[in-house]
Order: C-alpha cells, then structure tokens, then sequence
C-alpha cells in the first residue's frame, strides 16, 4: 500500500513538472491565433477562430526569413567550429603528455567559472580596437564561449575509450593524424552530438551578445527579430507570438534528432570526467 501511495505521488509530480515546462508552450501557440482585441480581452480563452494572418505577416510585411537565415548561419558555423578546435584540443590534453597539459586544462576551465556577460566590457574594447564588427565578432564571441564546455565534455569522454584501441593502431603503423581522424573522431560521435546541440542552442537563444555587437539591420538574428515587437507602451502580441513559434520549431527538430545522443554523450563523458 505504502508503494503504491509513493508510486502515485511520483506520478502526480511527473505531471506537475510536465505542466510546468508545456503550458507555456501552449499558451503561445494559442494565442499566436488571436488578435490584439482578444489577448488583451481574455488572454485564457481559446481563439474564436484560428488565424494565420500573423504568421503570413511575420513573413511578407516583417521579413522574418533573413533573420531565420542570420541565426542559422551564425549557430551552424560556430556549431562547425567549435567542434573541431574542441575535438583536436582535448585529444592533445587527454591523450598526449606534454608539461602544460594540466595547466591548459584549467585555464580553458576557467572559461566555465566566469560568466560571458561579465566580459561584455572587455569584448566590446577588444572588439573595437580589432574593427572586427557585426557577424564575425558574434561569431567569434560564441565560438570562445563555447570551447571550455565543449573540451570539458570531450575530455572526460576521450578518458573513457581504452587505449588498447590507438595502440592496435600505432602497431599497424597510423601516424597522429590518421589515429586521430578514422580511431577516435568516429568514437566521439555521442560527445561531438552533445557539443553540438548546446553549443547550437545556446548561439540560438542568445540574445545579449546580439544586441550589443549587431549594428547592421540586415545582421540581425532571429532574437533581435523577436525583441523589437515588444514596446514601453505598446506590444504587438500576435507578431510577437508568431515569430517565438517559429523561432522555436529548429531547436525542437534539432533536439528530438538529436536527444538520445545528448544523453548518452553526456553520462559517458562524465565517468570517468
């Protein structure tokens, strides 16, 4: 009796939390379809009738495409990036013995410890007396935010695959390079598959380095899109709604792609990390 009481208390709390994490989810998507007149006059009711006239709009008068287009080609390339300096990186401080290993380690740590948006002054100082300006600077910034997880990741995954295997390679005469490229880079799959959606999700999601380092209108990532609809005195909530829908359905088709190896990617990489 007492299991069953516990089992149905874990199942109340499960619901909870699930409620909790979709409501949000699905109060947007609800209200995408109503006009101002309705959120403002019942914001819990459903739609008197489904409208698709925002989400034309977001497109043909606001030119939401581009900006889909900036972020996409901004996560991707730091995506791409940081996954090949990361890979190369820990494989160096995992598996290669050289004095300055543990303390490379460290510092690239010490990345994790310190807060990007802490460093918005210095970037910014940097970035100007480089000219580096808009998209490569953004690109840049995310790449260098990214590497310290991403090796932190990949380390403690590279220490769990048995060396036995890169001996039985060296034995058959592979230099660095080819251990490196057909021994472990395939082994790295589930860890580079996790580097891969946070490091993605997260350049997605940003918002403050945007607005700090974009000046260029045509530059402007689908966050900036998505904040310029919200006013001091007036917020245009149907746009506004819509183009949250839109910008949230990549992340979810990476992530259900991509979820099971995310676990996996992480658990292993953290026994004996």
């Amino acid at each position: 009796m007492k299991k069953k009481v516990i089992n149905v208390l874990r199942y109340l709390l499960f619901l909870f939390l699930v409620l909790v994490v979709v409501f949000p989810i699905l109060f947007i998507f609800m209200s995408s379809f109503k006009t101002t007149e309705e959120i403002y006059g019942n914001p819990w009711a459903f739609p008197q009738r489904v409208r698709m006239d925002s989400y034309i709009a977001v497109f043909t008068e606001y030119g939401i495409l581009r900006n889909l287009i900036n972020s996409v080609i901004y996560s991707s390339i730091t995506c791409i990036v940081t996954v090949i300096v990361s890979a190369m990186a820990s494989y160096a401080i995992a598996r290669m013995r050289w004095k300055l290993s543990k303390l490379c380690m460290t510092y690239l740590l010490m990345g994790i410890m310190i807060p990007i948006h802490s460093l918005l002054v210095p970037l910014y100082i940097s970035v100007s007396r480089l000219h580096i300006t808009n998209a490569l600077a953004l690109i840049l910034i995310y790449i260098a935010g990214a590497i310290p997880t991403a090796v932190f990741i990949m380390t403690g995954y590279l220490q769990s695959i048995p060396l036995e295997l890169e001996e039985a390679a060296v034995i058959d005469g592979a230099s660095i390079g080819q251990l490196f490229y057909k021994v472990i880079l395939p082994l790295l799959k589930p860890s580079i598959a996790t580097i891969g959606i946070i490091t993605f999700l997260n350049a997605w999601n940003d918002l403050m380095m945007g607005l700090i380092f974009l000046t260029k209108e045509k530059s402007k990532t689908i966050q900036l899109f998505i904040s310029q609809f919200k006013g001091d005195h007036f917020t245009n909530y149907p746009i506004l709604l819509s183009s949250i829908i839109i910008s949230v359905i990549p992340m979810l088709i990476v992530y259900l792609l991509m979820s099971d190896r995310l676990v996996s990617g992480m658990t292993q990489g953290a026994i004996k990390g």
